[in-house]
């Protein structure tokens, strides 16, 4: 990895697995040269634009102060963030995908739940565009409660949208408090990209989460709400173009690759690692993108 580039520092105690580099591709060709965005003498994302749109990528964004408490933390690193997409000329309404990496996540999840939503009240995010999302539990390098970070996208020009897309088979995550969408997608005249928000084994329209105890059937009734998504926007497992799997246990890495077997897809379809799911009962989680030329 480049030592420019931006990182979130992922630390997985677990001695299992390890913690995974994942790259992005959400420019164009032809696109402009990068700008780095700076914090505390590091590279915390880039920007960069085409003649369609401005663009910025953060990974790693850390809260002000350290030593916070940890909703006070959680509170400050959307504030950063919000100070670096300014620095791109965005606000937090170009913002079509975050990713929050939680230290303990489950025993302060409501308590960063609140602080995501207050921020988006304060910054009236339900009004304009609420991001897909992925909130999992790991440490980092720096001894932050959370380090976060974000794709945005600025349209010149009618040509590129976003759109937030609904799971045909998980309720809308704000049904039960949690400030984020199940997918969003972009729109480009030629290509569009759709970015699938961490999911996890739900009920059908419910918010409880499904087979507690049972990582196998975890695993298919969550590949099934993604699969249900990627179906609803026309895209399938072929057009997958990044996924990462978070699971509980090491030891639950020989079911995964079991589903993707009996489904006919490679063993390297996702990357792999792991880390704390948002709730205790929750053994496996994933998020992925797709591609599709239009």
């Amino acid at each position: 990895m480049r030592k420019d580039a931006p990182s979130f520092r992922l630390v997985n105690p677990s001695g299992g697995l390890p913690c995974v580099s994942s790259s992005f591709d959400i420019g164009r060709d032809g696109r402009g040269a990068a700008r780095p965005l700076v914090r505390g003498g590091r590279v915390a994302g880039w920007t960069w634009e085409d003649g369609l749109a401005d663009y910025c990528l953060l990974a790693g964004v850390l809260p002000s102060d350290l030593s916070a408490p940890r909703g006070e933390q959680a509170a400050a690193v959307f504030r950063e963030t919000e100070g670096l997409l300014a620095e791109a000329g965005m606000t937090f309404a170009h913002v079509v995908r975050t990713w929050l990496y939680i230290d303990r996540v489950c025993e302060w999840y409501g308590e960063f739940n609140a602080a995501r939503t207050a921020f988006f009240e304060s910054r009236k995010v339900f009004d304009t565009f609420l991001p897909a999302s992925t909130g999992i539990g790991s440490a980092n390098l720096d001894g932050a409660a959370i380090t976060a970070g974000a794709i945005a996208v600025k349209p010149k020009d009618g040509r590129v949208r976003a759109e937030i897309v609904d799971s045909p088979l998980q309720e809308p995550a704000m049904a039960y408090r949690s400030s984020f969408s199940r997918a969003a997608e972009i729109f480009w005249p030629d290509e569009r990209l759709l970015f699938v928000s961490g999911t996890a084994s739900i009920q059908p329209h419910s918010h409880e989460v499904a087979f507690v105890g049972d990582i196998g059937k975890q695993v298919d009734c969550t590949m099934n709400a993604v699969r249900a998504i990627l179906e609803s926007r026309g895209y399938g497992w072929g057009d997958v173009s990044r996924a990462i799997v978070y699971l509980k246990d090491a030891s639950y890495l020989a079911s995964w690759r079991s589903w993707l077997s009996s489904r006919g897809l490679p063993s390297g379809f996702a990357a792999e690692t792991v880390c704390d799911v948002c709730r205790d009962e929750w053994l496996f989680e994933v998020e992925l993108d797709a591609w599709k030329a239009c």
